[in-house]
C-alpha cells in the first residue's frame, strides 16, 4: 500500500509553473525526502501534501484516499526552517497550527498550552530567528 501518491500533480503562481505534471507514490514504511535547487517545487509539493495548498490539477492521495484533509495526523512534515512565520505574533502561530488541526477552538486552546508551559508572556510577541539559532 502506498501511503502517499501523487497523480499528474501541477501547481502555478501565475505564469510560473512550480510544480509540473509531477507523479509519485511513497510506499508504507518508507523515508523520502527532496533534493533540488531553489525553486524546483520541493515545498510547493509538501505543502500541497499537507493539504497547505492545492494542486491546480492532479490528484493527491493518502493511505488510498483522495486527499482533503484525510490523515494528516498520520504524516510527520520536518520543515527546513522552522515553519515560524515572521508576521504572526505567537499566540497567532499556535492558534494558526490547531486550526490545520482542525481544533475546535484554537485560540482557547492556543491560550491553555501557552500557560501551561510558562510561555504566555510570549503570546503578543513576534518571533525573530537569528543565525544563532
Amino acid at each position: 500500500m502506498n501511503v502517499i501518491e501523487l497523480d499528474r500533480i501541477t501547481k502555478s503562481y501565475g505564469n510560473h509553473v512550480a510544480v509540473d505534471d509531477l507523479s509519485l507514490q511513497v510506499p508504507k514504511g518508507s523515508i523520502y525526502g527532496f533534493i533540488g535547487p531553489n525553486g524546483s517545487g520541493k515545498t510547493t509539493t509538501i505543502r500541497m501534501i499537507m493539504n497547505i495548498l492545492y494542486p491546480d490539477n492532479g490528484v493527491i492521495r493518502i493511505f488510498g484516499k483522495e486527499h482533503i484533509g484525510s490523515h494528516l495526523d498520520e504524516i510527520g512534515y520536518l520543515p527546513e526552517e522552522r515553519g515560524l512565520y515572521r508576521k504572526m505574533k505567537t499566540k497567532e502561530l499556535v492558534s494558526f497550527y490547531g486550526e490545520l488541526k482542525q481544533v475546535l477552538k484554537p485560540a482557547r486552546e492556543a491560550d491553555y498550552w501557552l500557560d501551561k508551559f510558562d510561555l504566555a508572556k510570549w503570546a503578543g510577541k513576534r518571533w525573530k530567528l537569528s543565525a544563532k539559532a
